[in-house]
Formats: C-alpha cells, sequence, structure tokens
C-alpha cells in the first residue's frame, strides 16, 4: 500500500470512527433513529471543522503565531457552521422538537456548538501532532544512527597507513632476495587487507577472527624489526565465537606499535594479554614508553591522536560497557581495556 493510499485509508476509518461513536453515544433506544438523523445532518460540518482547524488555522496562523487572526477565524468559522446547521435544523429537524419549532438563530448554546463542531477536530489535532512528533523523533534516530556509522567508518579508516606502507616495501624486499618469509607474508598481509576491508564493515565479529588478525599483525611487525623487537601476546579465551566490534582490539595494538616502537629505543618491548569470560573482556597492552633526548614525550606521543580515536569507537559502540585506564612509568605506557559483551 502506497503513502497515500494509507493516509486516505487513516482518515476514512477515523470518521467511521466518530460517526460510529456519535450515534452509539445516545444511552436511550427509542432516540436511536433521531441521533443518526441529526448525525447525518452535522457530519459534513464536523468534517469541514476539522480539516479548516488542522490544514488551515493551525498551519497558517496559530504556528505562525498570528494569534489574533486565529482566534478571529475560529470564531468566524463557528459561527458559520451554527448558522449552517440552525438552517438545516429549522427545515429538516423540526419533527423532533416537542416544544415548538427549531430556533433558526439562537445564542444561548453558541459555546456548546465550538465544542460540539471541533471536537473531532482536537481528536485529529492530538492525534496528528503526536504521529508528527514520533516521526520527527524516528528521523532523528535514523539520523543519529546514520551519523554514528559514518562516524565509525571514518574512525575504522584511520589504521596506520604507514603500516601497510613499510610492510609492502619489505614485501619487496623479500620477494627481490627470493626470501622463504615472502609468501607468508603476502598470506599474513591479504588477511589483515581482507580484515580491514570487508569483515570490519559488519556491526560485530567473532573475538577468534580480532585476535587472529592481531596476530598476523604482530607477525609482520616482527619481520620487519627482527630482533630488536620482543613481543608477548598472552590470550585466555573461554569463548573464542564471542562478538566484538570489529578493529576495535586491533587500533589499540596498532596504537601501541607506533607509539611503542620508536626508531630511538634499542630494545622496545610490547606484552599484550587478553582474558575473556562471559560477557566480560579484558585487554591489556603495555608498550614501552618513548621519550625525546630531553626526556620529553614525542609530539606524536602527546597529540593521543590513536587514543582519541579508539576512546571515541568506544563511546559510540559501547557507552555503558566499558572502561579504559590508562596509566604510565618511565619506561611502559599501559593501556587497560575493560569491556561487557552482549
Amino acid at each position: 500500500m502506497s503513502f497515500n493510499n494509507k493516509k486516505i485509508l487513516e482518515h476514512v476509518l477515523f470518521w467511521i470512527g466518530i460517526f460510529l461513536f456519535y450515534i452509539f453515544s445516545s444511552t436511550e433506544p427509542e432516540l436511536f433513529k433521531q441521533t443518526i438523523e441529526t448525525t447525518l445532518f452535522k457530519f459534513p460540518l464536523l468534517i469541514i471543522a476539522a480539516y479548516v482547524f488542522n490544514y488551515w488555522q493551525i498551519p497558517h496562523y496559530l504556528k505562525q503565531k498570528r494569534y489574533v487572526v486565529f482566534v478571529m477565524s475560529m470564531i468566524l468559522i463557528i459561527i458559520l457552521l451554527t448558522i449552517i446547521y440552525r438552517f438545516m435544523g429549522y427545515y429538516y429537524l423540526d419533527q423532533y422538537c416537542a416544544n415548538g419549532p427549531y430556533p433558526l438563530i439562537s445564542l444561548v448554546d453558541f459555546p456548546f456548538h465550538m465544542l460540539l463542531f471541533h471536537f473531532p477536530a482536537l481528536i485529529m489535532y492530538f492525534y496528528k501532532t503526536n504521529k508528527e512528533q514520533e516521526l520527527e523523533k524516528e528521523k532523528i534516530h535514523q539520523l543519529e544512527k546514520e551519523k554514528i556509522s559514518t562516524e565509525l567508518k571514518y574512525l575504522k579508516a584511520q589504521l596506520n597507513p604507514h603500516f601497510l606502507f613499510n610492510t609492502l616495501n619489505n614485501l619487496y624486499s623479500y620477494v627481490i632476495t627470493k626470501s622463504p618469509k615472502a609468501p607468508e607474508m603476502v598470506l599474513q598481509l591479504s588477511e589483515i587487507l581482507d580484515y580491514i576491508l570487508y569483515k570490519s564493515q559488519r556491526t560485530s565479529v567473532p573475538l577468534e577472527e580480532e585476535t587472529h588478525t592481531i596476530e598476523n599483525y604482530i607477525a609482520l611487525e616482527r619481520i620487519k624489526y627482527e630482533n630488536r623487537l620482543k613481543v608477548t601476546f598472552e590470550k585466555n579465551i573461554t569463548n573464542d565465537t564471542q562478538k566484538i566490534a570489529p578493529l576495535l582490539l586491533l587500533s589499540i595494538v596498532e596504537n601501541a606499535f607506533k607509539h611503542g616502537v620508536s626508531g630511538s629505543i634499542i630494545k622496545p618491548e610490547i606484552k599484550i594479554t587478553l582474558t575473556q569470560s562471559d560477557s566480560k573482556l579484558e585487554f591489556n597492552v603495555w608498550n614501552t614508553n618513548v621519550t625525546t633526548k630531553h626526556g620529553n614525550k614525542t609530539d606524536d606521543y602527546k597529540s593521543g591522536i590513536g587514543l582519541t580515536n579508539i576512546k571515541r569507537q568506544l563511546d559510540l559502540i559501547y557507552p555503558k560497557n566499558h572502561k579504559l585506564e590508562t596509566n604510565k612509568t618511565n619506561d611502559f605506557f599501559n593501556l587497560k581495556l575493560t569491556l561487557k559483551l552482549d
């Protein structure tokens, strides 16, 4: 069903409901026929009042804060409808008037006619307003989801391109020298790229896929730094099919290599521990603390772009289900992440 057909059906059902309400509002069975006839007489006026009120007076006057014009138009419409109703009653409803002919003009019950004509209009107004608010909330919610999705894609795309560049350079040199390490490097790099470019587009991935990518990443970095780099990765996982946001742990590892394996460090060291039990995950990463010759943090380290990226991903994906702690000494920088997974 198209949107327009659905809207027409809603209006038809609304007026059927109003009509049934009016004819069954009489508690006296002997007046049922009279109620039906009087409702049929007044029904076109109810429809006019409802649509004029909701599609002309409200949007053009009330919402535009033209209050005086709104009130004057309300009075004018009510007077006009009342006169029409009086004429109809004067000529057609005399049979129901026990105390003489139906009055043509009477201002005594004017307030009654205000409610009489605008009762369905007010019901339509509250229904219409409530539906518009729901649609607006849904629209805002959808925009927020799209914004979060776009931002996450941007954050995921920030995995250090230098890693890929350096890996390709190393791979090129190994291919030239016909090193036996080259085929394994190609396999590891292809798996990382497959994960980053395709699998990471999913909302969540099995923990096994994330840890396997981390292992490939570490293996390629070991080839690059050879014996100068010491890396340990300890895992204690009870359920490797547990779902987790892709690239989150990998980003932390990548950040540790970026800041902790500087060329100025003679013996860079990185230690990683991962513990997962039930829905709780703890991820600990230590990396060598980078200092300059003057003992100050490097500009790159102070900028903290990678850490800011990680914090933002956590706020978007696990807003109330994470705890991120950092600690630093003269020798090491430690990041500890605790996650409550679904």
